[in-house]
C-alpha cells in the first residue's frame, strides 16, 4: 500500500511541473520578443521564470517524471523553435552521463521583461547488495545534490539566449551566453 501511495504522490507532484509558457504557440516577432534555450537532464532539471501579460510563469526542462524516463532512455528529443546551433546544442548527448541524455527546449519570451534561471541537482540514493559465502552486505550511497544561484537578465528584442548549465557533476549553476 505505501509503494502504491508513494507512485502516485511522485505522479501527482510531477504533475504540477510546468514544460510550457502561455506563449508556446505565438509567432516569433524580433521586434518585441526575444528566444531563449534551457537544458535539462534526468536529476538536473533547468528553470526559467518570466512575467507573461502580468502573469509570473515558471518553466521546469528536466527532472519532470516523463522527461525523466525520456532521458534516462535516450529517447526524449530537443525542442527546437529555429534558433542558431551553437557547439553545445550541435550535440547535447556528447554531455550526457549513464542513464541521463542532455536536451534541450526553446522558447519565445517577450523582450524587456525580466528573466530569472537557475538549475539543480536532485539528492539520489543507491542502495546495492552483494554476498559474501557468510554474509549479505547492503550498502547506501547518497548522491547530495544542490541548488544554483538564481541569474538575472533582461532579455532584450531579437536576441537569442542559451543557458548551459555548469558541466561538473558535482556543482550547480548556469551561465546565459547571448548567442550571436
Amino acid at each position: 500500500m505505501k509503494k502504491i501511495i508513494t507512485v502516485l504522490s511522485v505522479l501527482a507532484v510531477s504533475a504540477c511541473i510546468s514544460t510550457e509558457l502561455s506563449t508556446q504557440n505565438k509567432a516569433y516577432n524580433n521586434l518585441q520578443d526575444a528566444r531563449i534555450r534551457l537544458y535539462g537532464q534526468n536529476r538536473r532539471p533547468s528553470s526559467m521564470e518570466i512575467e507573461i501579460n502580468g502573469k509570473t510563469e515558471k518553466i521546469t526542462v528536466g527532472g519532470g517524471l516523463g522527461q525523466a524516463f525520456g532521458s534516462m532512455l535516450g529517447v526524449k528529443g530537443n525542442e527546437s523553435i529555429g534558433m542558431p546551433e551553437t557547439e553545445l546544442s550541435k550535440d547535447p548527448s556528447a554531455h550526457s552521463k549513464l542513464l541521463s541524455a542532455i536536451f534541450f527546449k526553446e522558447f519565445v519570451i517577450p523582450a524587456g521583461k525580466e528573466v530569472k534561471v537557475t538549475n539543480s541537482i536532485h539528492d539520489v540514493t543507491n542502495m546495492g547488495e552483494y554476498y559474501t559465502s557468510t554474509h549479505r552486505i547492503t550498502t547506501t550511497t547518497t548522491f547530495k545534490g544542490c541548488n544554483g544561484d538564481v541569474i538575472t537578465f533582461i532579455a532584450e528584442a531579437g536576441k537569442d539566449y542559451e543557458v548551459a548549465p555548469i558541466s561538473s557533476n558535482r556543482e550547480c549553476g548556469v551561465t546565459v551566453y547571448e548567442i550571436k
